[in-house]
C-alpha cells in the first residue's frame, strides 16, 4: 500500500495504536522466519555434520570481497559427495 493511500485509509489514531501493538508484539520476520526452517530441514536430514545459524540463511546487502581462491574451493565442494 502506498503512503497516500495508508493516510486516505487510516487516520493517525488507527495507525499510533498499529504502531503501539507492533511495539508490544511485533510481527515476524519473514526471513528469520524462513532461515529457521531452512536450518531445521537441514538438521532433520542428517546430511550436514554441521547446521549452520540461521544468518547464513538471511542474504546480505553487503557482500563480502571473496578472493579467486576461495570461490575456487567453495565450487568445488560441490562437486564432492554429501556424507
Amino acid at each position: 500500500m502506498s503512503v497516500k493511500r495508508l493516510l486516505e485509509e487510516v487516520d493517525s489514531q488507527e495507525l499510533a495504536e498499529w504502531a503501539a501493538y507492533d511495539a508490544i508484539w511485533p510481527l515476524p520476520d519473514p526471513w528469520w522466519q524462513t532461515a529457521r526452517l531452512c536450518r531445521i530441514v537441514m538438521a532433520a536430514s542428517g546430511n550436514y555434520k554441521r547446521v549452520p545459524d540461521e544468518e547464513v540463511f538471511i542474504p546480505s546487502r553487503k557482500k563480502p570481497k571473496q578472493s579467486v581462491e576461495a570461490m575456487m574451493s567453495e565450487l568445488l565442494k560441490l562437486k564432492e559427495p554429501q556424507g
